[in-house]
């Protein structure tokens, strides 16, 4: 049965491109550097080479060819306007900005039956516009709310990862992107074309988000697409995934386990041989009956010294408790000496005083100024006050001479002894001044010591422990002591084991029963092959382990670089096909850049060309084949191919590049700009 027999026509694919247009800048939109058609079906870009006899002269300049002329840059933008950040590697955005800094690429297409215009800047600034029902010239009127780019974006991401049964990877949690699917969509030239799964070359700058297992997930990916996946086996692979990681671990545990006591003893060496002051080339012996041991020898020496240092503490509590009795002895004399100098002093100083006169005396003196009562005349005039005061003045007199004498009797001996006194409490207070020194020196003496016994206990303590360490991990090495987790772990890891297994054949089980879902894709892939190459050729699809092998096979066993990389190109032509057919969830649309020259023979290729454009004219042509296949290449196509090239590009003249000129590097600042006057950098 023929490719064309078997795939049933759709309504139109469910993305293809209709129009791509380079402006040089917003104002210059008419007329625009190109505009490039699309349709259904085969198109072909095809960038002219120089001809086999071509000489090299200023015309024909060997550097230009079918090679640089935009093929490539011409897949990258229809990629940039797919939603990818970037239309080039670097060195190729950067011509393009530096020969447009004002350039645009638009693109008219049809997404999911709705109809959009993209336009985004290539130039050095702008902001990617889009919106629908309307021509992409148009974009350049549109303000902020009336860009709906985010929402084109959306409307990708949803529609073309419609239906499919999962949307990340198996036990991963990171969701499957738009650009992923764009990734298969439109390979990477740099990427030669070499397995089913490697889509992008990191020589193409391209910003595709990256799997975390790269092949596994990008061959789910197109099972996902080619709908080779059942509710059942996610179940079982997300369970399987489970029992994996958790076997990984178990596995990895026991292996610590296996490894920790030899680890641990080792460890415990190194500790022991540090302490004992042995070097790491030095042997160990920790046997306790031979007290030529370095341990036993340490052990003994750190109990002498302890025990040294508690006998010196001792003695020191006892020489600081006499001390301290001394020193309360000698501060009580000091206090009493002081309390007998200001108790001496004070005596003195009363003593010193005059006495008191008598209240009738006090009274007569307090009347002066004022009238007698009796007499009429002031107090002091009166002769009875007068002789009174008199009298009493002579008394006082008579009385301050001898009290006079008497307190300097008095007080020379009390001053004599208070100077005495002050010698003695001046020797006291030196005496007591040393005593605290020592006391102090004593104190800080016994503290250094219970610090040097603190060490000394610390390092005894610190041996015993490695030692009973090494001691431990030895009898789990020797079998003397049973490791209970060891044999619990590994008694666990061979259940676990077990698990794995059995899910592995219940996943492959139902991986098995997808026989007729994978021999129906694999006859249109059959079909593809024979019509490319011949009926002796046949094309199968195995899955093993999850993953799908598209493979060309031949009678004489033929193989080689070009037969796989057929296979590969047709394993994504059939996946497209399937789809035509109701089979899966692929977009429809495919973009291969010059496939040719991942060492496609050129026989090879015409008769590929000439089945893909079979297929296309079979199922509509450029009108309604429902899907849509750009292919660029160099070679030459048939001349009965002529109607499928959309865009035709030459190095000479130059108008005929894909931009209408030569791209121009930017211009590096001038030798000298480099350096200042003095030649300086």
């Amino acid at each position: 049965m023929s490719i064309a027999a078997q795939i049933r026509n759709a309504d139109s694919p469910r993305l293809w491109l209709k129009r791509m247009i380079l402006f040089a800048s917003p104002e210059q939109r008419d007329p625009p550097i190109r505009q490039i058609p699309f349709h259904r079906g085969l198109n072909i870009v095809w960038g002219v080479e120089l001809p086999d006899d071509a000489g090299v002269d200023a015309a024909h300049p060997v550097t230009l060819s079918g090679h640089s002329v935009g093929k490539t840059t011409c897949c990258r933008l229809i990629r940039y306007c797919l939603g990818e950040s970037t239309f080039g590697n670097p060195g190729a955005m950067s011509r393009i900005k530096n020969t447009f800094p004002e350039g645009w690429v638009g693109m008219e297409l049809s997404a999911d039956g709705q109809e959009w215009s993209v336009l985004k800047p290539i130039g050095r600034t702008g902001d990617p516009k889009a919106a629908q029902g309307i021509a992409v010239e148009s974009l350049f009127d549109l303000d902020r709310k009336q860009n709906h780019f985010s929402v084109f974006m959306d409307h990708l991401r949803d529609t073309m990862m419609t239906g499919l049964q999962a949307s990340a990877p198996p036990n991963s949690a990171k969701p499957y992107e738009w650009k992923h699917l764009l990734a298969w969509l439109t390979r990477d030239q740099e990427a030669r074309f070499q397995s089913l799964y490697d889509w992008r070359s990191p020589r193409s700058g391209a910003d595709t988000p990256r799997f975390e297992k790269p092949k596994e997930h990008a061959l789910y990916l197109v099972r996902l697409m080619l709908d080779i996946v059942q509710d059942e086996e996610l179940r079982v692979a997300r369970s399987l995934g489970e029992a994996e990681s958790e076997l990984t671990q178990l596995e990895s545990r026991v292996a610590e386990l296996r490894r920790e006591p030899e680890y641990r003893r080792n460890e415990q060496e190194r500790a022991l041989k540090h302490l004992v002051g042995l070097s790491s080339a030095d042997t160990l012996n920790v046997d306790e009956s031979d007290l030529t041991s370095p341990v036993v020898m340490r052990r003994t020496e750190l109990k002498n010294a302890i025990s040294a240092i508690q006998d010196e503490i001792e003695v020191a509590d006892r020489l600081i408790a006499r001390k301290r009795v001394w020193l309360a002895s000698y501060d009580e004399k000091r206090r009493l000496f002081r309390d007998v100098m200001e108790t001496t002093a004070e005596a003195t100083e009363r003593e010193q005083g005059t006495e008191p006169e008598d209240d009738t005396i006090k009274k007569l003196r307090a009347l002066r100024g004022k009238d007698c009562t009796y007499g009429n005349i002031l107090i002091e005039q009166c002769s009875y006050v007068r002789e009174r005061l008199d009298s009493a003045d002579k008394i006082i007199d008579l009385q301050q001479k001898r009290e006079d004498s008497r307190v300097a009797s008095v007080t020379e001996q009390r001053l004599s002894i208070l100077d005495q006194q002050r010698k003695d409490h001046g020797q006291v207070v030196p005496l007591l001044e040393e005593l605290q020194k020592k006391l102090d020196k004593d104190i800080a003496d016994k503290r250094a010591k219970e610090e040097q016994l603190a060490q000394q206990r610390d390092q005894l303590q610190r041996l015993d422990y490695h030692l009973d360490q090494w001691r431990s991990a030895q009898d789990l090495m020797e079998g003397r002591t049973p490791n209970t987790e060891l044999e619990q772990k590994t008694a666990s890891a061979a259940e676990q084991q077990e698990i794995v297994e059995r899910q592995k054949q219940e996943l492959q089980r139902l991986q098995a029963s997808y026989g007729q879902r994978l021999q129906t894709i694999g006859n249109i892939y059959d079909g593809l092959i024979k019509s490319a190459l011949s009926d002796t050729y046949s094309g199968t699809l195995r899955m093993s382990k999850s993953e799908l092998q598209f493979q060309i096979e031949e009678a004489t066993g033929l193989t080689g670089e070009a037969v796989e990389t057929l296979a590969l190109v047709l394993a994504d032509v059939a996946a497209m096909m399937c789809s035509c057919q109701g089979i899966g969830h692929h977009p429809r649309f495919l973009l291969h850049d010059s496939p040719r020259e991942a060492d496609l023979d050129r026989h090879i290729y015409n008769r590929y060309l000439q089945a893909m454009m079979t297929l296309s004219t079979k199922h509509g042509g450029a009108e309604a084949a429902p899907f849509q296949y750009i292919i660029t290449t160099t070679s030459r196509p048939p001349e009965n191919l002529r109607q499928a090239i959309c865009l035709q590009l030459e190095a000479h003249p130059q108008t005929n590049m894909l931009f209408g000129c030569a791209l121009k590097n930017p211009e590096l600042p001038a030798t000298g700009d480099l350096f200042d006057a003095q030649g300086e950098p």
